[in-house]
């Protein structure tokens, strides 16, 4: 387990194609400060397979909207295949449509984003009231077991939206966790405009034991049991895991840190969203093999420090510096 553990999860965004436009969320989605396209599934297998030459255990599926991707079916069978721990994010608009198949993936774990209960406060945050919709394929999908929980990002929007998502997933006997909103250079200044404290929800809840990934890579995230539900919480303020390199980087520190690993449409491997600088553009398989190797290395060298909350101004300020034009809302840098 601890060699498990030592190794982050890899994240493959298949597509930067999106059916919906989150407030919060930068251009292309997790594609954000990387070339788009989309990926061939011949190539995402064999990034599976790299990945698991070295060791890694767990894979997660993104995009954009990865159900809006034409081979999902195929490269997913083909993770389960290797014994991966198969994860997936959707928005949940195409859950219920390709539950028949989703359902068959063995070892699949399920993360819908839902950030509202109702159909007018969607429509605020993602430009389309559709949760009732997202709310029915959650159901159907939640009754076949293969739905974790919710993912709900907290912003000024949505404050009042928490116990209608929490009496849901109540209902549905499935977990949610809960985000604050996460900078980036693109939505710096609305995140200075809809960033919502964790404070601002007081839940209350008996403590639950702390989550293992968290505790090793990224921002250590608070676990509850709040109304029979697991409630796990993100906050941006309390700290991530960084690397000596990390030091190079215009955005350092940034409230993400080093958390997931991330391979491109373009076969780029991705430590950091934000560290350009980390970036390794791979020209082949070899290549690609040994930059998740370096990357990995990273992760194991990271530290433990809480900065972003004393310097977040900084950052506030990289950011327009990096893309000027994010003073305007809803502009593509």
């Amino acid at each position: 387990m601890a060699d498990l553990l030592s190794k982050p999860y890899l994240t493959i965004s298949l597509t930067d194609v999106c059916n919906l436009r989150c407030v919060y969320c930068p251009p292309a989605g997790e594609n954000y400060h990387t070339p788009t396209t989309m990926m061939n599934p011949e190539q995402a297998c064999a990034i599976l397979d790299t990945a698991v030459a070295l060791g890694v255990h767990k894979v997660r599926f993104t995009g954009g909207e990865p159900l809006l991707y034409p081979h999902l079916a195929t490269v997913m069978r083909h993770a389960a295949m290797c014994n991966l721990e198969v994860h997936i994010n959707t928005n949940g608009l195409l859950l219920a449509q390709n539950l028949a198949w989703l359902k068959t993936i063995p070892n699949l774990f399920v993360k819908v984003s839902l950030d509202a209960h109702t159909n007018a406060a969607m429509r605020r945050i993602a430009g389309a009231g559709q949760a009732k919709r997202v709310i029915e394929g959650l159901r159907q999908a939640a009754a076949t077991g293969i739905v974790q929980r919710v993912n709900f990002v907290l912003t000024q929007l949505n404050v009042d939206e928490v116990p209608g998502i929490l009496a849901l997933c109540r209902k549905l006997g499935i977990g949610l966790k809960i985000f604050d909103m996460f900078p980036v250079p693109e939505t710096a200044v609305l995140w200075q405009t809809l960033y919502a404290p964790i404070e601002a929800i007081n839940l209350d809840g008996e403590p639950a034991p702390p989550y293992a990934y968290t505790r090793q890579y990224g921002t250590p995230t608070r676990e509850l049991i709040v109304d029979g539900v697991h409630v796990r919480i993100k906050n941006c303020q309390d700290g991530t895991r960084y690397h000596t390199v990390c030091q190079q980087c215009p955005f350092f520190p940034c409230p993400e840190g080093l958390y997931c690993l991330l391979v491109t449409p373009s076969l780029t491997v991705v430590p950091c969203r934000l560290g350009e600088h980390l970036y390794r553009h791979c020209h082949d398989f070899a290549e690609l093999r040994q930059a998740i190797a370096q990357a990995i290395q990273l992760y194991q060298e990271s530290y433990f420090a809480n900065l972003f909350h004393e310097t977040h101004q900084d950052f506030y300020a990289a950011s327009l510096n990096h893309c000027p034009q994010a003073e305007f809302e809803g502009v593509r840098c």
